[in-house]
């Protein structure tokens, strides 16, 4: 069957020809003669092919026929591309061993972080909140906010809505009564919504959310608790209860999150290195990792006189 039937086949739903590749290959399953892989091989180059499966895998179920069919010459080109010109690039270099050894180097350290991935998932090394406050009272002067820390109340509203004057009022006041009115009878209202009035975030995870250029964050808190602005059919409302300026200490409820992310890390790296240390110890033990003229353990080379006394090893 030619390339261009085969992808015409395409244009029904995929299902349909993954039905029919499997259906052929089962009907081929008693035969005792080897079947003829034309239906089933696109192309061939070289020792190397391309079987219908093989493209047919790799799209996806349930995508319209037209994409299917677009896919599938996609899929076939890149393969075709990829083998001609890795043939290219191997009769043009002089010389293919390091590429070797740098897929081997780069196979290795794969399966060796998704070791260290499925270890980290199974035992997490917590931290204690004395261990955090600890590292943050004595780090402290050290953890300077980069941007602007603030506190308040976010939202935003359809331009055209009647309850916006109300809703503005509601939010430049942010007393306690008025943001239970906020969150009870206008959240219906509200596009965005967000209340920080008893956390520290970030200036700028206010600031992401408004079509509006704040040059200088610190000079427009320093004058401005309250905020509106209309862009593209919406509006903008916030009032600031609280700031700290760029350059202040973080808060401990700030910083603890982060603190405790970077301890955590730092128990994983020291586990991982205990892990090895042991790991090398055990293989010089039995004699699997042989030391010639360094030692692994000590991290130092060995006298020029040393001999290793492993037997089986020559």
């Amino acid at each position: 069957m030619s390339v261009i039937k085969l992808r015409s086949r395409l244009c029904v739903p995929i299902q349909l020809v993954v039905m029919a590749v499997f259906t052929c290959m089962c009907n081929g399953c008693g035969n005792d003669k080897p079947e003829d892989p034309g239906e089933d091989i696109l192309m061939m180059i070289d020792g190397k092919t391309l079987s219908l499966q093989d493209v047919v895998a790799k799209i996806p179920v349930g995508i319209e026929p037209e994409d299917s069919a677009a896919l599938f010459d996609r899929i076939v080109d890149t393969w075709i591309e990829s083998v001609v010109l890795v043939e290219l690039a191997e009769s043009k270099l002089p010389d293919t061993d390091e590429i070797d050894m740098k897929v081997d180097a780069y196979r290795n350290r794969l399966i060796v972080m998704e070791y260290l991935r499925h270890m980290k998932d199974g035992q997490r090394q917590k931290v204690d909140e004395d261990v955090v406050r600890a590292y943050y009272d004595s780090h402290k002067q050290e953890l300077l906010t980069e941007s602007p820390l603030i506190k308040g109340v976010y939202m935003k509203v359809a331009a055209s809505s009647a309850g916006v004057d109300k809703i503005k009022e509601l939010v430049f006041r942010s007393t306690e009564s008025d943001i239970d009115r906020l969150e009870k009878d206008w959240m219906e209202t509200a596009l965005q919504y967000d209340y920080f009035g008893s956390k520290w975030i970030d200036w700028q995870t206010l600031a992401d959310q408004i079509p509006y250029r704040f040059y200088n964050p610190d000079a427009f808190l320093e004058t401005h608790k309250n905020f509106e602005t209309t862009y593209n059919g919406s509006t903008y409302i916030f009032h600031i209860s609280d700031y700290l300026p760029t350059g202040s200490e973080q808060p401990y409820e700030f910083a603890s999150e982060k603190i405790s992310a970077m301890l955590e890390q730092k128990k994983i790296s020291q586990y991982e290195e205990s892990l090895v240390r042991s790991l090398v110890e055990k293989a010089v033990k039995e004699n699997r990792l042989v030391s010639v003229s360094y030692d692994p353990v000590k991290r130092t080379f060995l006298p020029k006189t040393h001999k290793t006394i492993n037997k089986d090893t020559k």
